[in-house]
């Protein structure tokens, strides 16, 4: 609108200008139209520099100080990133340490728990041959003792056979006794 005004203002003045020198002269200066071109151009300007300018510098400055935040804020989130950052590795480290622990935990106790079963089959093994042994022990103080009984046996008999005379029962007795004690019973024992 102002622009509007503004142009028919010139375009009336110019009108004026050539009614009166009869023609528009390109090189010839009117004072009187100058001087109101120059205030048409100062007022065009002061309005452009009040509804113009000065928001288009305020709206600018405004842009400018977003961005500069935006910049800020961007800078603030990346030392806190670079700081989460380091934060994860040093617990992703930590972490793998204590996997490491655990590991060598797990490892030592198989190998203790191993130790430990090898130890106790061991003893088992040892236990299982105590027992064979007394097992053996038994039964050959127990077939040591039926030949005993079974050469006493004969013994009488061969004697009761040789001598076909009574003996008393006190010679009996004495009889089986230094038979039994002639025969060698460690070599039995060998066998």
């Amino acid at each position: 609108m102002l622009a509007t005004l503004v142009a028919q203002n010139t375009a009336s003045m110019a009108e004026a200008a050539a009614e009166s020198e009869g023609g528009i002269g390109l090189f010839t200066a009117d004072w009187g139209l100058f001087f109101w071109a120059l205030i048409t151009f100062l007022v065009l300007v002061a309005a452009l520099w009040k509804f113009a300018y000065t928001p288009l510098i305020n709206m600018a400055k405004a842009r400018q100080d977003s961005i500069n935040e935006a910049i800020t804020y961007a800078e603030k989130l990346r030392a806190d990133a670079e700081g989460l950052l380091q934060e994860y590795k040093q617990q992703l480290t930590e972490a793998r340490e204590e996997a490491t622990a655990i590991l060598d935990r797990a490892r030592k106790a198989g190998e203790s728990t191993k130790a430990e079963a090898l130890e106790e089959a061991r003893a088992q093994a040892e236990a299982t041959l105590a027992k064979a042994r007394q097992q053996i022990e038994r039964d050959t103080n127990q077939a040591l003792q039926q030949i005993r009984e079974e050469v006493a046996d004969l013994t009488v008999a061969a004697t009761a056979k040789v001598a076909r005379t009574g003996l008393s029962g006190e010679d009996q007795l004495r009889l089986i006794k230094e038979a039994i004690d002639e025969i060698d019973l460690s070599k039995v024992s060998e066998n």
